[in-house]
């Protein structure tokens, strides 16, 4: 298993970005400077960051640089949280032991104008509410006016002079996990950083989302229009640097490198972070390299075999993890600490599973969440089987789609090439180990309540009745699989829903359902008799042939059939008579 926090160990090519941008934080001619590092959740922006203070802090002798780090999510939902980050920069300064004591006592002062500068905005809230008369609340509001100002350039003179006198020349405040605040907080905090611009020795680093940020800008500011959003963010941001995508070569070998990394010796550690060049170059390709690396250099692990065991089962797919999961690196180390987590259960459980296709189902239901729910709705529970991906494959051939189903996979391109990707799923394997290895919930953050029975009759009974063949075939067979009494529940409701039907087709699908589901259920034929007598003719001839098929199986078990509902239903095309010919009862108690 990895962990999901940030690392200074590089498995994703950042030694080169941290130089330059260490290079720019110290850089006399840019300062003051905010720099933004810009990417989406998961795409090693805190990582980065660490990387970053880590290279400014070795420095710090040289460059006389000193870094703050400063997480602004802690303080979400606080009052305090814009001078929050004053604090923390003036605690950081207050850790330096060869401070001079009036440098001390000034830093103390500073802490004070934070507090006065904090509760500005909360004495202009309440001076109105406090103050009875309209002449005495713009008295208050103008005096907190001249005191914010006196305070601010009282406080900008105070903290330069404090840089002078501890011989900083690069203070780089380091703000973390931005994009993860309310948006008022977001603007709050830019607010803040502007106070210290006026401070040439000020450097801030911003890790975000800038989307999030402009988002932000737009709710607090009312700002509408996307080119005014973006024009704030780069006054305020100076130097805004996006990490880059990473290329499905990168993700191989990061993939590689963690696993490696789980079983290399803690020690050793450098040596596999200085071997990344060495894997991206190799002619043979990137795989080959890395699984050859733990023989070569067996000193650095406890156990070679086990390593190169665990990089022979993932490394063949890691390429189409990178297609479904769009290469985002957190994605994907979360991807496969829950692929190990589902491996261990498969095997507490002594499930008989394949690696190959546990992953591919993974990433559908990590990527195509629909998608994955209709495998769940048209699998049949007996058997494990669902003929869903023989109908896709059927109509990316060309041939007819069943219905709406088919055709929404038909029209994700992307869904249907990685369906097609090795290995192929068919209608044939049980996916029932899969699908119960799933109730970890990998793509549900929180786990929905338990459905009540009426609930789960409900929602089979409504699939039965859908005007898409595939989704009620399925649906036909997961009621007959269900215990006797579910099973009238949902023939209790789909009897409903035939007396309300006015689409034929539905009214096809739903007879069709409540045969397959008298067939295991011999006792519920008179209930799905009773409601086709409510059906009025005549009918079109798909519904009688059904509706034969129906009756035809009722009396083989026994059940008493009116003569004219037997008469109603006897189709009265010779094609029709043909097809209903073609239909046998199946023996009693078996199911199809």
């Amino acid at each position: 298993m990895w962990s999901d926090k940030e690392t200074l160990f590089d498995f994703l090519g950042f030694e080169n970005y941290v130089e330059v941008l260490a290079e720019i934080c110290t850089q006399d001619s840019l300062a003051p400077l905010t720099l933004g590092i810009f990417g989406p959740w998961g795409s090693g922006k805190t990582s980065l960051m660490t990387m970053l203070q880590k290279e400014l802090d070795a420095q710090a002798a040289s460059k006389s640089a000193k870094t703050v780090w400063f997480n602004a999510w802690r303080y979400e939902g606080r009052d305090e949280a814009q001078s929050a980050l004053i604090h923390a920069i003036i605690s950081k300064l207050e850790e330096d032991k060869s401070l001079a004591q009036d440098v001390l006592d000034t830093l103390k002062q500073l802490k004070s104008s934070a507090n006065v500068l904090k509760l500005a905005k909360v004495i202009t809230k309440t001076a109105l509410t406090l103050s009875p008369d309209i002449e005495g609340f713009f008295g208050a509001f103008e005096k907190q006016n001249e005191t914010v100002a006196d305070t601010i350039e009282r406080f900008d003179r105070q903290f330069a002079e404090v840089l002078r006198s501890a011989k900083i020349k690069h203070l780089v405040v380091f703000i973390d996990d931005l994009d993860r605040c309310s948006n008022d907080k977001v603007i709050e905090t830019f607010e803040t950083i502007k106070l210290f611009l006026n401070t040439p020795a000020c450097t801030f680093v911003i890790g975000a989302d800038a989307q999030k940020i402009e988002e932000a800008v737009g709710q607090v500011y009312g700002v509408q229009e996307q080119a005014r959003r973006r024009d704030f963010l780069e006054k305020i941001v100076q130097i805004p640097f996006v990490i880059p995508e990473q290329k499905i070569d990168d993700i191989v070998c990061y993939v590689g490198m963690l696993i490696l990394a789980n079983q290399v010796n803690d020690a050793s550690w450098h040596e596999l972070v200085r071997a990344r060049t060495a894997f991206l170059g190799c002619a043979d390709g990137i795989e080959k390299a890395i699984r050859a690396w733990p023989n070569e250099n067996r000193a650095l692990f406890t156990d070679v075999s086990s390593v190169e065991a665990d990089l022979q089962e993932v490394m063949p797919y890691v390429r189409n993890l990178f297609h479904a999961l769009r290469g985002n690196p957190r994605q994907i180390k979360r991807f496969l600490n829950i692929l190990g987590l589902r491996r261990r259960l498969a095997t507490v459980n002594h499930l008989d599973i394949r690696l190959d296709l546990l992953i591919k189902l993974a990433v559908l239901e990590y990527a195509w969440k629909d998608f994955f729910q209709a495998i769940v709705d048209t699998i049949d529970p007996l058997t494990g089987s669902c003929e869903l991906f023989e109908a896709i494959a059927v109509a990316a051939g060309g041939g007819e789609s069943p219905g709406k189903l088919v055709s929404d996979v038909l029209a994700q391109p992307g869904l249907v090439q990685y369906l097609s990707r090795q290995p192929v799923l068919n209608s044939t394997d049980n996916l029932n180990p899969y699908l119960f290895l799933a109730q970890t919930a990998l793509s549900k953050e929180r786990p929905e309540p338990a459905a009540t029975v009426d609930e789960q009759a409900r929602r089979i009974a409504r699939n039965i009745g859908s005007d898409d063949r595939m989704r009620t075939r399925a649906a036909a067979r997961q009621a007959a699989a269900l215990d006797k009494e579910t099973a009238a529940l949902v023939v209790q409701f789909v009897a409903q829903d035939l007396g309300q039907a006015t689409d034929a087709k539905v009214k096809t699908h739903i007879v069709a359902g409540l045969t397959e589901i008298c067939r295991r259920h011999a006792s519920h034929y008179a209930p799905a008799l009773k409601a086709l007598e409510k059906l009025t003719p005549p009918f079109e001839e798909a519904l009688q042939i059904v509706g034969n098929t129906l009756i035809s199986d009722a009396q083989a078990a026994g059940a008493s059939v009116a003569p004219e509902l037997a008469e109603a239903f006897t189709p009265k095309t010779k094609l029709g008579s043909v097809l209903a010919g073609k239909r046998k009862p199946p023996a009693q108690g078996s199911v199809q």
